[in-house]
């Protein structure tokens, strides 16, 4: 309770409290940091984002404990002001359980797509749509490369509200196979402009809307992995994050968040914490 306090007293500082800041058009917001396998910001971009991943597995978790680690490149093409074509997940993983199962190092699964901005205005205001699949070509012993991947239609979107910029995504994970799990995800941001200094907010919500068939367990993957959990169905993490953005240059983003779960029990024992950092570099 005392993690939930804390977060809901800094979404009212950024409602509240930051008035001095305007925030500028679409050009001058900044991109959500947590979830970046799923959030994605409305807008058309070139881009290459650089990530790392430090994820802290709770204790009561399968495997007891552990870490996992993430080393990541996105990118990203605008075709024009309105399309973009995304590449969203890949990267090498560290799997270090503290029991259950040995460690692990391999390459993740690869996940794109296209999106495309249905809605867009010049006061800052814009609504995009896009697919994305991801391609099950990863290593088992990080928890990859099973099942026969997954579809990921979705809608994001973004607006200025005086001093605060906020985005919004919303889409549903469907597995092809009926070994993998299924889920619908929400993901919220709040920010302000304080110089180059961008103070943010953002909570995750994933919710399992069909069981996988793969392990015994009531605990999924979050947002990264897709571990069939047998028990999970109906189950929802709820995690919230707080962290942000430092504008470097014009054209380059450094962002770091940390994330941890607003709800306990089971369904959400993947996660204890997790530290995201990332650089983005548009063109």
């Amino acid at each position: 309770m005392k993690r939930v306090a804390s977060f809901l007293g800094a979404v009212s500082f950024l409602a509240l409290g930051a008035s001095s800041a305007f925030a500028g058009p679409l050009e001058d917001m900044i991109s959500p940091v947590s979830d970046p396998v799923n959030f994605e910001d409305p807008r058309a971009t070139t881009e290459l984002r650089p990530i790392f991943v430090y994820h802290e597995i709770d204790d009561e978790f399968a495997t007891g404990g552990g870490n996992v680690m993430i080393f990541a490149l996105q990118a990203r093409y605008a075709v024009n002001d309105r399309l973009s074509i995304i590449a969203t997940k890949d990267g090498f993983v560290e799997f270090k359980p503290d029991g259950l199962l040995n460690d692990g190092k391999g390459f993740a699964n690869i996940a794109g797509g296209a999106k495309y901005a249905f809605y867009k205005d010049d006061a800052g205001y814009i609504a995009s749509g896009g697919l994305r699949y991801e391609i099950p070509i990863g290593e088992e012993d990080v928890l990859q490369g099973q099942g026969d991947g997954s579809f990921n239609p979705f809608v994001s979107g973004a607006a200025a509200f005086g001093p605060i910029n906020v985005m919004s995504y919303t889409g549903f994970r469907f597995a092809v196979s009926d070994k993998d799990s299924s889920f619908y995800d929400l993901d919220l941001h709040a920010d302000t402009k304080l110089g180059m200094f961008y103070p943010l907010v953002e909570m995750s919500l994933v919710h399992v809307l069909s069981a996988g068939e793969r392990l015994p367990i009531a605990d999924e993957g979050q947002d990264y992995f897709n571990l069939g959990a047998s028990e999970s169905d109906g189950k929802t993490m709820l995690t919230g994050a707080a962290g942000a953005r430092l504008r470097l240059t014009d054209n380059v983003d450094f962002g770091v968040a940390y994330q941890f779960p607003m709800n306990r029990g089971n369904g959400t024992r993947i996660t204890d914490w997790r530290i995201t950092s990332d650089l983005v570099f548009r063109f």
